[in-house]
């Protein structure tokens, strides 16, 4: 997987979920288990927020991406206006580094964007350099 590089646009997604995170992190809440922030941005530049939401069974936890689409659709946002999607883990005590880094969907994520909109922009690493990817490409052998 190659992706395209970032736009500037893309760039200030970035660290404006970065922001978000650092807000939203709550390290007396579930041992701060709510680790990641993610943001959608639509075609005309608005940007919609969503957290991660920890829940002591795992099914009823609740990812980043999802809360951020969520928030999206529930202001009247259609699938066709939503263009770019990101996630940003924050850094935990057991984690290799101590800054909050972009992540690749989960693969229920990558389901859930691939259905919203096969085309949707996702910034993701790829061999150590942010890129982004049609949500597509993140499911490479989906045959439906």
């Amino acid at each position: 997987m190659e992706g395209s590089p970032l736009t500037p646009e893309d760039e200030e997604l970035v660290e404006h979920v970065k922001g978000v995170n650092n807000e939203a992190f709550d390290p007396d809440f579930f041992e701060g288990a709510h680790i990641v922030a993610a943001g959608v941005r639509t075609t005309d530049g608005d940007i919609y927020d969503g957290v991660s939401i920890p829940a002591s069974i795992g099914r009823a936890s609740m990812c980043g991406e999802p809360v951020a689409l969520g928030s999206a659709a529930a202001d009247g946002r259609c699938h066709d206006e939503i263009e770019t999607c990101v996630a940003v883990a924050y850094p935990l005590p057991h984690h290799d580094t101590d800054e909050q880094r972009v992540v690749p969907p989960c693969g229920s994520c990558r389901e859930m964007l691939a259905d919203f909109d096969d085309g949707l922009r996702v910034i993701v690493p790829v061999d150590g350099t942010l890129r982004v990817v049609p949500a597509i490409d993140l499911l490479p052998t989906r045959t439906w």
